[in-house]
């Protein structure tokens, strides 16, 4: 599974074959099939999609991209802090979110603007990581 193929995918899937592909894309970075950059490119695209089916990511699913996400959480460059933060927020990635709030007490060497990004997007999700519908509920 490559980026462009991804990129071309139609913009609305069912949830199932959106975990489908998920899965596939942490079984072939586990492996070393994916480099980390196309890796984090895909799980970006893929989440845009499941957003548009507002619905949670598969539990065992959710809790792999969290692991792998976790793993490889760095504070060194803006573009992988702005993809993870996106991905972390929008499937509610609890333990890398919560990784990405200590870190920002842990290490005093971040950047100002990575620092403040991360700041925003924590101000912005509050107590909430779990839910990303949730200021959409009383639109049901």
């Amino acid at each position: 599974m490559n980026l462009e193929e991804i990129e071309n995918l139609p913009d609305v899937l069912p949830t199932e074959t959106l975990a489908l592909m998920f899965q596939n894309v942490l079984n072939e970075f586990d492996i070393g099939k994916i480099e980390e950059k196309d890796f984090l490119l895909i799980l970006s695209q893929l989440t845009d999609r499941q957003v548009m089916t507002y619905e949670l990511l598969e539990s065992e699913v959710r809790d792999g991209t969290d692991k792998a996400l976790c793993r490889l959480w760095n504070t060194d460059s803006y573009d992988d802090v702005d993809i993870i933060l996106s991905i972390v927020v929008n499937l509610g990635l609890k333990n890398c979110f919560q990784k990405i709030k200590d870190s920002i007490n842990q290490d005093r060497d971040i950047d100002e603007l990575i620092l403040k990004e991360i700041i925003d997007t924590i101000d912005e999700v509050g107590e909430n990581i779990s839910n990303p519908y949730h200021g959409l509920e009383g639109f049901k």
